[in-house]
C-alpha cells in the first residue's frame, strides 16, 4: 500500500472490454482535471456465456474489438500516466488469453510509439495439487452443483481459478508497473485491489468493486461508463453520460445483481455484508455517496475453480412453420413422427452414449421450456423450430441434423393440406456445423493457505524503445460541450394493477451455472411495502409459477429494503446445463417474464 491523498479516482469506461464505449464520454473524463482518473479498470471475462470460451480457447469478442477499445485507453494511459488494470483477460481468463491481450497491447504500443511496463498474473494450473486438495476434502461445490470427482479434474480440457485482490496488490507494489493484465479473477477484485493499494479501507473498496465492475449499469437509465471517487471509508459514484444519474434504488439494485442473495456477497477471502449501507444523493443531482458495507473475512481463504469438459460436437438447423394445422399439433409431430423416424435411421439416438436430438420451439416455449407457465396453453400463429444435435463426432451430428430436418420438411401429420413441405428454411447450408460443445465440470471452491501461491506474476517492458510523451501523436479527442447537462428521469405514473405496472425493474440473470435469480425493484417505499405485505411473491407462488419440484429448489426468496427490492433464486433444471446441451437461455436474461403479470391487490388509502 502506498500513501495517497484522497480522493482516489477510478474510471470504468465499459462493462466489458471489447463491448465498446462512448469515445466522447471517455475523452471528456480524461481531459478534465476534475475527473481524470488514477486508474482505468476493465473487466474482460465472465462465465455468463457458458463454458465454451474456457473449453475452446476462443475470446469473448474479436481481437479487433479488443484493439478498438484499447486504442484510446492506451493513449490516455501513456499521455497522462494513468494505470490500467484488465482482469479475466479474453473472456475465460486462461493463460493463453492473457497472452492474446498482451500481444494486442504490444502491437498498439509499438505502432503508436508508447512504452509500458506490463505485469501479467496467470494461473499455476497444477492438476496434481488440485487433486491432492480434493482428496484432502478441501474442495466443495460452489452453489448447488454436484460434488467434484477426480475424473472431472483429469478430463477437463481447461481449468482456471478466480484470484482475489492480493495478486493485483502484489503486482502494484512495483511503482513502475503501468499495466496489469490478469487471468481469471473475481470481477470486483481489481477495483478493490487498486483502492486498497491506495489506502482505501477494504469495506468501501469491495463494495465499490461489486458495483463498478459492470460500468455504468448502476445508473438510470443504465449506461456504460462510471467514475468512482474513493475516500478512506466511503465512495461516490458519478455516471459519465449526460441524462444519467445514480439514485439509491439503482445502485442498491445493482449490488444485488446476478447474486444468490442481496445482502451477503461471498468472494475470495470474505463476505460483503450490505445490511447497513447508506446511500446519499449529492447536490449535482447525478452522483451518490455510499458507505456502510462491511467485508467480513472468512476463516478459510477459498478460490473458485472453473473447468470445462467437452461433451461432443453440435450441429443445428432452424426454420419456421406458419401452417396453423401443423402448429396445433407440433409437439405430437416432432415427438411421434420426426423423432422416431430419425431414431430408426440412427438407432442409438437418445441413448446415454448416442446422439441427442433437442427441439426448441420459438413462439411456444423455447426460452423457458419446463419453467414456462404458458407452455401448454399458448397457440401462436407462427413458430420457429431450432433443432440441436449433439454427437460424438461432427460428422455424426451433421448427419442426424440433416435427417431430422428432412423429416420435419416432408413428414405427414393429421389434417395436412400442404403437401409441398412443412418447413421454411431461411439459411443455407440448411444445417450448420457448430463445432465442439462443453459443460462446466468444475465449478468449485478450493481452500488455499496463500492467496498468491497459484497466481505467478511476471513483468516486462513493451512498446517503442524511444517512446516519449513529447513525441506523442495525439488522436482527435472529442469532448462533451459545456451545457450538455443531465436531464431528470421521470417515473411512470401508470395505475398499479400488476407487477409490470408497479416495478421500476423486473429482471432475471444467471447466478453461476446452476442458478437463476429474479429481481424486482421499486421506486416508491409505499408500493414496495404494499407488495411485500400482499403475499404475492412467496415461495409457494414461485414454486407454482415456475413449475419447481419443491421448496428445496428455491435457494432465496426475500425482500431487501435497502434496494426497495425482492429477490428469488432457484436451481436451474437438472437437464439444462448453462451454455451446454439443451440450453435455452445462456445468460438467463428472459426468465423474468412470468413475474410481469402477477396481480397485486389494490392499495388501500
Amino acid at each position: 500500500m502506498i500513501a495517497k491523498n484522497y480522493p482516489v479516482k477510478i474510471f470504468a469506461p465499459t462493462p466489458m472490454l471489447g463491448y465498446g464505449y462512448d469515445v466522447v464520454d471517455f475523452w471528456t473524463t480524461i481531459l478534465d482535471e476534475n475527473t481524470r482518473p488514477d486508474a482505468i479498470i476493465a473487466d474482460s471475462g465472465s462465465t455468463d456465456p457458458g463454458p465454451y470460451m474456457l473449453g475452446s480457447g476462443r475470446t469473448i469478442v474479436s481481437k479487433q474489438a479488443f484493439a478498438h477499445d484499447l486504442t484510446p485507453i492506451l493513449e490516455a494511459c501513456f499521455d497522462f500516466g494513468i494505470k490500467l488494470l484488465v482482469s479475466s483477460a479474453g473472456g475465460a481468463g486462461t493463460n493463453e488469453q492473457v497472452d492474446i491481450l498482451v500481444n494486442i497491447v504490444r502491437e498498439i504500443s509499438e505502432r503508436k510509439g508508447y512504452r509500458f511496463k506490463v505485469a501479467t498474473i496467470k494461473f499455476k494450473n497444477d492438476r496434481e495439487v488440485i487433486l491432492n486438495q480434493l482428496r484432502a476434502g478441501a474442495i466443495t461445490p460452489c452453489g448447488p452443483g454436484p460434488a467434484l470427482k477426480e475424473e472431472d479434474v483429469s478430463d477437463a480440457v481447461a481449468i482456471v481459478a478466480q484470484m482475489g485482490a492480493e495478486p493485483f496488490m502484489k503486482a502494484l507494489e512495483d511503482p513502475d508497473v503501468d499495466i496489469v493484465i490478469s487471468g481469471r479473477s473475481y470481477d470486483p477484485a481489481p477495483f478493490a485491489a487498486f483502492s486498497m493499494h491506495r489506502g482505501v479501507q477494504r469495506n468501501p473498496a469491495w463494495h465499490m468493486g461489486k458495483i463498478v465492475e459492470c460500468g455504468g449499469q448502476c445508473a438510470v437509465p443504465k449506461g456504460r461508463s462510471i467514475l468512482a471517487t474513493m475516500y478512506q471509508d466511503s465512495f461516490q459514484l458519478t455516471p459519465i453520460t449526460p441524462g444519467q444519474r445514480c439514485i439509491p434504488r439503482s445502485v442498491a439494485a445493482h449490488t444485488m445483481y446476478e447474486k444468490t442473495r442481496p445482502d451477503r456477497l461471498p468472494g475470495p477471502g470474505g463476505v460483503l455484508h450490505l445490511d447497513k449501507v447508506q446511500f446519499k444523493p449529492q447536490a449535482d443531482g447525478r452522483s451518490i455517496h455510499i458507505q456502510g458495507a462491511e467485508f467480513v473475512p472468512t476463516p478459510t481463504y477459498q478460490i473458485k475453480l472453473e473447468g470445462a469438459t467437452q461433451v461432443g460436437f453440435r450441429s443445428a438447423f432452424i426454420g419456421g412453420i406458419r401452417d396453423p394445422i401443423l402448429i396445433r399439433g407440433i409437439d405430437d409431430f416432432l415427438e411421434h413422427t420426426v423423432r422416431p423416424r430419425t431414431k430408426a435411421a440412427f438407432p442409438t439416438l437418445g441413448e446415454a452414449n448416442g446422439p441427442q436430438l433437442i427441439f426448441h420451439i420459438y413462439g411456444k416455449n423455447a426460452v423457458m421450456g419446463p419453467l414456462d407457465p404458458d407452455a401448454t396453453t399458448a397457440v401462436p400463429h407462427e413458430i420457429g423450430v431450432l433443432g440441436e444435435v449433439i454427437a460424438a463426432t461432427q460428422n455424426e451430428a451433421d448427419a442426424v441434423a440433416g435427417y431430422a430436418r428432412v423429416m420435419i420438411l416432408h413428414g405427414e401429420y393429421p389434417g395436412q393440406l400442404a403437401t409441398a413441405g412443412n418447413f421454411a428454411s431461411p439459411l443455407t447450408p440448411l444445417e450448420q456445423s457448430v463445432g465442439p460443445v462443453y459443460k462446466f465440470s468444475v465449478y468449485h471452491l478450493m481452500d488455499v493457505e496463500d492467496p498468491l501461491s497459484f497466481f505467478p506474476i511476471e513483468s516486462f517492458v513493451i512498446g517503442s524503445p524511444d517512446a516519449s510523451r513529447s513525441k506523442l501523436v495525439r488522436s482527435e479527442r472529442p469532448v462533451r460541450q459545456a451545457g450538455d447537462a443531465a436531464t431528470p428521469v421521470s417515473a411512470d405514473p401508470s395505475q398499479p394493477t400488476r407487477i409490470a405496472d408497479l416495478a421500476a425493474v423486473v429482471r432475471s440473470k444467471n447466478s453461476g451455472p446452476y442458478e437463476i435469480t429474479l429481481d424486482i425493484l421499486f421506486d416508491d417505499p409505499t408500493i414496495w411495502k404494499h407488495v411485500r405485505d400482499s403475499a404475492v411473491l412467496t415461495k409457494d407462488v414461485m414454486r407454482n409459477l415456475y413449475h419447481l419440484a419443491s421448496d428445496d429448489d428455491i435457494l432465496t426468496c426475500m425482500f431487501f429494503e435497502p434496494a426497495l427490492g425482492w429477490k428469488c433464486t432457484f436451481k436451474r433444471p437438472a437437464n439444462q446445463l448453462q451454455g451446454s446441451v439443451g440450453e435455452r437461455d445462456t445468460f438467463g436474461t428472459q426468465q423474468h417474464a412470468p413475474l410481469l403479470r402477477i396481480e397485486v391487490p389494490p392499495l388501500k388509502t
